[in-house]
C-alpha cells in the first residue's frame, strides 16, 4: 500500500507541476489577438483550430477568432481540407486576415497514410492498404490496449492479427515475439518489427494494414501474411498538449462450468460402472450422507461457487500524455498505470494484482538545416502477484467429495496433540484439509503455500536520423533507423510447506477423533527466483528516397533501402535473422494514374549456398476515375479508383529450422531394404542433403475499387484477392520407396490457393444536432489445398481439394442400441464397444471401422467474418457501438468437460448421457467407469456450430460545454461509461463463452474521465 501510494502522490506531482507551468504560469506581455480566416475565394473557414503553446480556440461561423497570446509567440491555424499555415503573432496582426490553400480531395494533412517505409496522401496509395485514425478512435472508445482495437474495425482483418485468414500456418514467434500460431501477420512499430503486448491505444497515432504483396514486399519474407504498421505519437511544434484519462471498472464472469455435485456424481459413477457391467461403488446410504450430512464430513465442494470466487474483480487505469515543442525540438511523453485485482476470494488469491507501469518519451530534434534526429524509448514495468498453485487447474479436475479443503476447530476433540503447535491456521478457525492423494492442493496453496510474483521488463529504443539533400538534388533524402528491443521476466516466490490434515470421524456423531497429518509447516521467508526468460531484437534499415513534383503534373517516388533484423529468445541458440534490398519506384500523372514497381530482394541462411538470395517483385496500378472529364459531371461521386496489383513474395518462414538443406545423421537406428525383410543397426540419416532447396513463395493478384459518393457521405470499397502459396516445404514421403524414409530430404512441394472479396461501407450525415456515422466491413474467403504429399487407399481420404483448414475425423451414425446392434455392424477398432458408445460408419465398406473411414468434417477457420459500428452524436452526447461476429466454421467439443471417463470430474454433460432408460432421448454417450477411447476422438458428434455476432463495445460519452471547461482552465473535459464483451447472439453462447482449465472469460464495465489541457 505504501508503494501505490507514493506512485499515486508521484503522479499528481507530476500533474500539478504541468498545470501550474503551463496554464497558471503568466507571460510579462501579453497580446490579443483578433483576425478572420477564409479560404481563397474569401469564404470564412468555421472550426478551423487556432493554437499556440499555451492558447487554443476555433473559428467562429464567420471565420473570426480572438485569443491572448505571449508576444511573438507562433500561431498554427488548421482545418480539415485545408493546408497548415503557422504564422506568428506579428504577423497575423499586420494581416487583414488569413487566408488557407484547399488541398485537393485525397490530399489533406487529415489524408495522409503510414506505408511501408513512409507515409503518402491516400490520393496516392496504389496497394490494398487499411488504416485507422487512433485519435478518432480514443474520442469515443475507451480501449487500453492496442491489441484490442483491431477486431471488428479493420477491413479484411480476421480477429487481431490475421490478414484476410490466409497465410502459412507456422509458428511465427520469431516475428512477432508472441508465439501466435499460423497466419499471423507482421507487426511493424515506428518502422521495425516489435510485439505489441502492453503497447496503450493512447500512445498511438496511425495503424495501416497493408494487405497485398505490392503493399507489403518491401519488408522482405517476414511480411509473407501480411503486415500492420504502427506509428507512435510525436509532438507538434507550437502545440503544447497534456492529456490525462482515469477510469475504473469491474469485471464479472461471462460463463462458468457447471460441474455435479458429490451426491449426483455418485450416483453418476454408479451408472457408469452398471454400463460397464460391474457393480455399484457408492451405496445408496453413502450418496444420502453425502447429500444431506455434515458438510465437513462429506464434502462436496464447488470451486466455481461464492465460497471461493467473488462476483467480480476490478481495475483502475491512469494515464496521462504531454507533448508540445518548438521548430528546433519536440517531445511526447506517455505516463500510465493499470492495475487489477483477482476474482478469487479467500487467501493470498483475495490479494491477488496485476500491476503494470508504463512510459514512453518520444523526442524530435533539429540538427541543423538539414540534419534531424529522433530519439524514442518506452519501458514498461509489471508485477503479477498471486497465489502459489494452480487453482483453475485443480477446479476443472479435482471430483467434490475428494477432500475436505477447511477443518473447522469446533469439530476437532480439543485434547488432539496435533493442535499444538500448529501454524497455518485459517481465521483461527480452521485446519488445513487433504490427504495422502492431495498433500498439497489449490485451497491450502492459496492459504499457506506462500506467494509468487510474475516480475517482467520490457525496454525499447530507436533512434532515426534524417539528412535532407535537396542541396545534391531537389526530393532527395536519406534515413537511418535502429531499434533495439529487449523483454525478461522470472518468477519470484516465497514459498512455503505445510501440513494437511485428514481426519479421522467418530463413528456415531459428526466428531474429529484424530487427524492424521501429511507434511511439515516451515516458512523460511527467502525469496526465490526462477523461471527466467529473455527475448530481445536489434533491427535497423537504411532509406535513400526521391520524391518530387514536377509542373504540379508529374509525380516521381523512389526508394533504395537496406534492412536487417536479428531476434533471439532463451532457448534458440540460432536466432532468428534476416536481411534484404528493397527497391520501390513510383510514378503518379495528374493525380490520374499512378504506377508502383515495389520489389525486395531477400536473403536467408537456411537455404543453401547458391539459392540464399531471392529476388520479389510487384506491380501496382491505379487509375482514379474521378478525375477523367468523362465523370465531371457526375455530380454525386466525389472521389472513385481502380487498383490492380500482383507480385511474387519469396520467403523463408516456412522452413522451421536450420541446415534442411544438408544431410543430417541422428542418434543410433536401423536401416530397413527389401520390403522390410532387412536391416542393420546403425548411426541413423535424419534426412539427406537437397542442395536445391528454395524459398516458398505466395503469387498474388488484388483487384480493388474505392469511392466517395453524395458529398462524402457515402464511402465504400472492395477489394478482390487470389492468392496460391506453392513451393512451401515438406518431406515428400510419397516421391520415394518406403525403405529410403530415413533419407528423404526436405523439398519444396507442397501449394495451397485462397480466393476471397472483402467489402467495406461507410455513412456518415448530420441532421441539425445530430451526427451519424455507420461503418460495416466483411470478409469472404476461401482456402483449397492443391498440392499434398499423401497417399490414401480411398478417395474421400485425400486433404487435396479441400481447405487449408479441414479437419478430418469418424462420421458418428448414433449410438449403439444394444449387444445385437453391436454385432450387426462393422469392427470398431477403438476397443471394447458396449450399447450406447458412438457407432461409426464404415467409409470404405470393409466393415472394419478404423483410421481408413476418416472424412472431412469441418473447417475451424469462418469463411465468413465481419464488423459494424455505429455512432450517434447529439450535442454534448455520443453513442458508441461496436460488434463484430463469425460464420461458416465449426468446433469440437472436447476436452476434459465434454470427453469424460475413467474417474474424471463430471460436468453437467452426463446428465444426457445414454442409459437404457434414456436411449430415445440420450445426447450424450454412455459413460464409462474405464478408459473409453472409442467415444473420445474426433467425429461429427461433437461437432458444434462456432457462428456468432457478438456486440463488443458500447460506450456513451458527454463533452461538458465550453463554459465550463474553460472555467477549469480546460480545452475539453468529458465523462464516459462503457461495457465490453457485451453480448453474444450464438447458438452456442453458453459453450463459446465457457472457459475450461483456467480464468473465466469477463463482461467488463467502467466508468471514466478526460482532461484535456
Amino acid at each position: 500500500m505504501k508503494k501505490k501510494n507514493t506512485i499515486i502522490l508521484a503522479f499528481l506531482c507530476v500533474l500539478v507541476l504541468f498545470i501550474s507551468n503551463n496554464i497558471f504560469a503568466q507571460s510579462e506581455k501579453l497580446v490579443t489577438i483578433e483576425s478572420v480566416v477564409a479560404d481563397e475565394n474569401g469564404n470564412p473557414v468555421e472550426n478551423a483550430q487556432v493554437f499556440c503553446d499555451k492558447a487554443y480556440t476555433k473559428t467562429d461561423p464567420n471565420g473570426k477568432f480572438s485569443f491572448v497570446v505571449e508576444s511573438g509567440s507562433k500561431v498554427v491555424i488548421e482545418a480539415e481540407g485545408f493546408e497548415k499555415v503557422i504564422l506568428t503573432q506579428i504577423e497575423i496582426q499586420s494581416m487583414s486576415g488569413v487566408e488557407l490553400k484547399k488541398t485537393p480531395f485525397m490530399y489533406g494533412e487529415n489524408n495522409k497514410v503510414d506505408v511501408a517505409f513512409g507515409r503518402v496522401f491516400q490520393g496516392d496509395v496504389v496497394g490494398a492498404v487499411s488504416s485507422l485514425d487512433v485519435s478518432e478512435i480514443n474520442a469515443i472508445d475507451n480501449t487500453i490496449w492496442a491489441g484490442d482495437v483491431l477486431t471488428g474495425r479493420t477491413l479484411g482483418l480476421l480477429g487481431s492479427n490475421s490478414i484476410r485468414g490466409i497465410g502459412i500456418n507456422i509458428n511465427v514467434a520469431s516475428l512477432t515475439g508472441s508465439g501466435l500460431e499460423s497466419g499471423n501477420a507482421l507487426f511493424i512499430v515506428d518502422g521495425l518489427p516489435r510485439d505489441i503486448e502492453s503497447l496503450r491505444l493512447s500512445e498511438i497515432e496511425k495503424i495501416s494494414v497493408l494487405k497485398d504483396v505490392n503493399a507489403a514486399i518491401l519488408y522482405g519474407t517476414a511480411a509473407v501474411n501480411g503486415v500492420v504498421l504502427i506509428t507512435t505519437k510525436r509532438g507538434e511544434p507550437f502545440k503544447k498538449k497534456m492529456d490525462f484519462s482515469f477510469n475504473y471498472g469491474l469485471s464479472t464472469p461471462r460463463e462458468l462450468p457447471e460441474y455435479l455435485g458429490s451426491a449426483e456424481y455418485m450416483t453418476y459413477f454408479n451408472k457408469a460402472r452398471e454400463s460397464d457391467g460391474l457393480a455399484p461403488l457408492y451405496s445408496d446410504e453413502t450418496i444420502d450422507n453425502y447429500r444431506n450430512g455434515n458438510m465437513y464430513r462429506y464434502p462436496d465442494v464447488d470451486y466455481y461457487s461464492d465460497e471461493y470466487l467473488k462476483d467480480f474483480k476490478t481495475y483502475f487505469d491512469l494515464n496521462g500524455e504531454f507533448s508540445g515543442g518548438n521548430e528546433n525540438a519536440s517531445y511526447y511523453t506517455n505516463v500510465g498505470w493499470y492495475s487489477s485485482g483477482g476474482i478469487l476470494d479467500f487467501g493470498e488469491g483475495a490479494n491477488a494484482r496485476n500491476n503494470i507501469f508504463n512510459v514512453r518519451g518520444n523526442v524530435d530534434l533539429k540538427i541543423n538545416d538539414w540534419i534531424k534526429t529522433s530519439v524514442d524509448g518506452s519501458s514498461l514495468f509489471g508485477n503479477n502477484k498471486g497465489q502459489r498453485g494452480s487453482f483453475w487447474g485443480n477446479a476443472s479436475s479435482i471430483r467434490p467429495f475428494e477432500f475436505t479443503p477447511l477443518i473447522p476447530f469446533d469439530l476437532i476433540d480439543p485434547e488432539n496433540s496435533l493442535l499444538k503447535g500448529r501454524k497455518n491456521d485459517v481465521d483461527g478457525k480452521y485446519l488445513l484439509g487433504g490427504n495422502s492423494n492431495y498433500l498439497t492442493n489449490s485451497i491450502a496453496d492459496s492459504y499457506a503455500a506462500g506467494v509468487v510474483e510474475a516480475i517482467y521488463r520490457k525496454f525499447s529504443f530507436n533512434n532515426r536520423i534524417d539528412f535532407d539533400l535537396n542541396k545534391v538534388t531537389q526530393g532527395l533524402s536519406f534515413h537511418t533507423n535502429i531499434s533495439f528491443d529487449y523483454f525478461t521476466s522470472y518468477l519470484q516466490t516465497i514459498a512455503n510447506e505445510y501440513s494437511v490434515y485428514e481426519p479421522v470421524w467418530a463413528e456415531d456423531e459428526d466428531l474429529v477423533v484424530d487427524l492424521i497429518q501429511h507434511g511439515n509447516d516451515t516458512r523460511p521467508g527467502t525469496q526465490v527466483v526462477g523461471g527466467t526468460y529473455f527475448k530481445r531484437r536489434f533491427g535497423f534499415y537504411g532509406q535513400l528516397s526521391y520524391d518530387r513534383m514536377f509542373n504540379d503534373v508529374h509525380h516521381i517516388t523512389g526508394s533504395l533501402l537496406g534492412y536487417g533484423n536479428n531476434y533471439k529468445e532463451e532457448g534458440d541458440f540460432q536466432g532468428v535473422k534476416s536481411a534484404h534490398l528493397g527497391l520501390q519506384l513510383t510514378y503518379a500523372f495528374d493525380r490520374k494514374y499512378l504506377v508502383d514497381f515495389s520489389s525486395a530482394y531477400v536473403n536467408s541462411v537456411k537455404l543453401p549456398d547458391g539459392n540464399r538470395g531471392g529476388f520479389s517483385p510487384s506491380l501496382g496500378l491505379a487509375w482514379v476515375l474521378s478525375n477523367e472529364d468523362f465523370l465531371a459531371s457526375a455530380n454525386n461521386v466525389d472521389y472513385l479508383k481502380l487498383r490492380l496489383s500482383g507480385g511474387i513474395l519469396k520467403s523463408d518462414i516456412p522452413i522451421g529450422g536450420f541446415f534442411y538443406y544438408d544431410n543430417r545423421y541422428g542418434g543410433s537406428g536401423s536401416y530397413n531394404w527389401y520390403e522390410g525383410t532387412r536391416s542393420r543397426s546403425g548411426i541413423a540419416s535424419s534426412w539427406s542433403s537437397n542442395p536445391n532447396l528454395g524459398y516458398a513463395k505466395r503469387n498474388e493478384i488484388n483487384l480493388g475499387i474505392e469511392g466517395m459518393f453524395f458529398d462524402k457521405v457515402l464511402g465504400a470499397e472492395v477489394n478482390l484477392f487470389y492468392d496460391v502459396y506453392n513451393d512451401l516445404v515438406t518431406r515428400p514421403s510419397t516421391a520415394y520407396p518406403s525403405f529410403y524414409s530415413n533419407f528423404i530430404p526436405y523439398e519444396n512441394f507442397n501449394a495451397n490457393q485462397y480466393k476471397g472479396i472483402e467489402f467495406g461501407l461507410t455513412f456518415n450525415k448530420s441532421v441539425g444536432d445530430w451526427d451519424f456515422y455507420l461503418a460495416a466491413n466483411a470478409l469472404y474467403v476461401t482456402s483449397e489445398q492443391t498440392k499434398v504429399d499423401e497417399v490414401y487407399d480411398n478417395d474421400y481420404q485425400y486433404r487435396k481439394g479441400n481447405p487449408v483448414d479441414a479437419t478430418f475425423g469418424l462420421e458418428a451414425i448414433g449410438f449403439f442400441e444394444d449387444q445385437q446392434d453391436i454385432d450387426d455392424s462393422p469392427y470398431q477398432t477403438f476397443g471394447t464397444v458396449k450399447p450406447g458408445d458412438l457407432k461409426y460408419k464404415d467409409q470404405n465398406g470393409d466393415n472394419i471401422i478404423d483410421g481408413n473411414d476418416e472424412v472431412y468434417l469441418r473447417r475451424w477457420q469462418a469463411p465468413f467474418s465481419g464488423g459494424l459500428q455505429m455512432k450517434v452524436s447529439y450535442k454534448a452526447f455520443t453513442l458508441y457501438v461496436l460488434g463484430e461476429g463469425r460464420s461458416g466454421s465449426e468446433t469440437f467439443k472436447e476436452g476434459s468437460y465434454y470427453w469424460i471417463d475413467a474417474n474424471d470430474k463430471y460436468s453437467e454433460v452426463v446428465r444426457d448421457a445414454w442409459t437404457p432408460e434414456t436411449k430415445n432421448t440420450a445426447k450424450y454417450p454412455r459413460i464409462s467407469s474405464q478408459s473409453n477411447s472409442n467415444n473420445l476422438r474426433r467425429s461429427s458428434f461433437w461437432l458444434y456450430n462456432n457462428d456468432y455476432f457478438e456486440i463488443r463495445k458500447v460506450q456513451l460519452n458527454y463533452t461538458f460545454p465550453e463554459a465550463v471547461t474553460k472555467s477549469l482552465l480546460m480545452k475539453d473535459l468529458n465523462v464516459f461509461v462503457n461495457t465490453s464483451n457485451v453480448f453474444q447472439f450464438a447458438k452456442n453462447k453458453e459453450i463459446r463463452e465457457r472457459r475450461i482449465g483456467g480464468e473465466p472469460y469477463y463482461r467488463t464495465f467502467s466508468i471514466g474521465v478526460k482532461a484535456n489541457f
